[in-house]
């Protein structure tokens, strides 16, 4: 290691750990980064300590639901096997990890699905009376089909329903009504991404309602949210079936749907449009794909939050949020909600896998994957008014390399890659924010599952 080596190691471990100069003592291996004080780039560490989910092991796209009674549970899928490997037979099955505790301690992981069949896409929610649901795809040798999966007792065993085996293609995103009697799940699907819901507890289901025709496009759902009144928001991006066919860069629209009637009309919010590149992230060019990512929320006060990223080719995506109070027919000016800078390339950092959740009336968390201190790392924004004022920017993944916690993969910088496509983050009625996200090292086709939380009442605001 060369000099110049040396001093730009040095200075970003001091970044990482609020160390003083060269020779001063550095943060345990195996410990968190440092206390709750304030970076001077304006962002904290969270107080708590980030945790492997116990037993997670090739477990990837997370998706987290808080309940009454300090319930918190999340889903993954459980990997066996590669689906490039075609020597061996993949499988993947459906696996949840329960919380008595609001997050202080996990059990599981309890299995959802059958062992040695297909399953994927899982997605997750409670209802106020502590039921459990989780929707995924089941496939087979000729069909797949929509499923969904209900626990009455703290996702130790599960009853599954078939909902539908029409027109299912992909990603599923559910949300169910406080009272459990509204269920909705969207999906991708032809002629156009599908809402398939029950209005008796899933006891009967309509036959499911085209949200947009596609008309050459690809819509991938990313988010759905059920507001006060029956108000059903969804988030998806749109691109070019085409482009993405003939492997070209295009151009993707993000969109916000909402439906007052029960998915029998729909009223649409743009969100920008930024390019969609095979390898094109700013700050790693082998990378698969760059994509602007979309969530959506909405407390029970009826306010919506949508945080997205926004872009130009191969630079820094940024992360933006805005709000609505009308049902989306106006918006607010669009906030800013992170302007990290990325010491290492002198840029700002690039921002992905945005997910939203919101509780109560006014309470809204949103949570991301950025590069800002080199690698990956998940960070976490909150507010608890509305989006009047924010907290600091909150470093969730802060644990680093060493110890036999199962974060040996790990670097003074980070994580090597958000293993899948998503994760999952949630309120709680306590008002804590809990965050569950694949990672893995970088390059290859491994990972596991980690969570963290943040107390909303004890973040400064700003």
């Amino acid at each position: 290691m060369n000099r110049h080596a040396v001093v730009a190691f040095a200075a970003l471990l001091a970044a990482l750990t609020g160390a003083g100069p060269a020779g001063s003592s550095p943060v345990p291996e195996g410990s968190r980064i440092g206390t709750a004080k304030k970076r001077p780039s304006g962002w904290v560490p969270a107080r708590s300590h980030e945790r492997l989910l116990p037993g997670s092991v090739h477990d990837w796209e997370p998706a987290l639901a808080a309940g009454p009674r300090g319930s918190v549970y999340v889903t993954a899928g459980r990997r066996r096997g590669s689906p490039r490997d075609k020597t061996a037979e993949f499988s993947q099955q459906i696996v949840v990890w329960s919380s008595r505790d609001d997050g202080a301690t996990f059990e599981g992981p309890f299995p959802v699905s059958a062992e040695g069949q297909l399953a994927a896409d899982q997605r997750m929610a409670v209802d106020d009376r502590g039921t459990l649901y989780v929707s995924y795809i089941g496939y087979d040798k000729e069909t797949s089909s929509l499923e969904l999966a209900r626990s009455e007792d703290a996702g130790r065993t599960f009853a599954v329903q078939t909902v539908t085996d029409k027109h299912v293609s992909d990603k599923p995103e559910l949300a169910v009504s406080p009272d459990g009697k509204d269920i909705s799940i969207v999906y991708e699907s032809s002629p156009g991404p599908r809402l398939i819901s029950s209005h008796d507890a899933g006891a009967t289901w309509d036959e499911g309602k085209v949200v947009v025709p596609s008309v050459g496009r690809h819509f991938w759902p990313t988010g759905l949210a059920m507001g006060p009144g029956g108000d059903i928001w969804f988030a998806v991006p749109s691109m070019s079936d085409a482009d993405i066919q003939k492997k070209l860069p295009t151009t993707v629209t993000l969109h916000a749907f909402r439906s007052s009637d029960r998915g029998k009309t729909w009223s649409d919010s743009e969100f920008g449009g930024s390019p969609r590149i095979l390898g094109g992230c700013v700050h790693d060019p082998e990378c698969g794909v760059k994509v602007p990512s979309i969530g959506v929320a909405a407390d029970r006060g009826g306010k919506a939050y949508v945080a997205y990223t926004e872009g130009k080719a191969r630079q820094p995506y940024t992360l933006f949020l805005k709000s609505s109070v009308d049902g989306g027919e106006s918006w607010t000016a669009a906030r800013r909600l992170s302007l990290a800078r990325r010491q290492k390339s002198a840029d700002e950092a690039d921002c992905d896998f945005v997910h939203v959740a919101a509780q109560g009336n006014g309470r809204a968390c949103v949570v991301w994957m950025d590069d800002r201190l080199g690698a990956k790392n998940i960070w976490a924004r909150c507010t608890a008014d509305g989006g009047r004022s924010w907290g600091d920017e909150t470093l969730l993944s802060n644990r680093r390399a060493g110890g036999d916690d199962g974060a040996a993969s790990r670097g003074i910088e980070g994580f090597g890659q958000f293993f899948g496509h998503y994760g999952g983050a949630a309120i709680s009625s306590s008002g804590r924010l809990h965050a569950a996200w694949p990672e893995g090292p970088y390059g290859k086709e491994e990972g596991a599952v980690w969570v963290n939380d943040l107390d909303l009442p004890t973040v400064n605001q700003r």
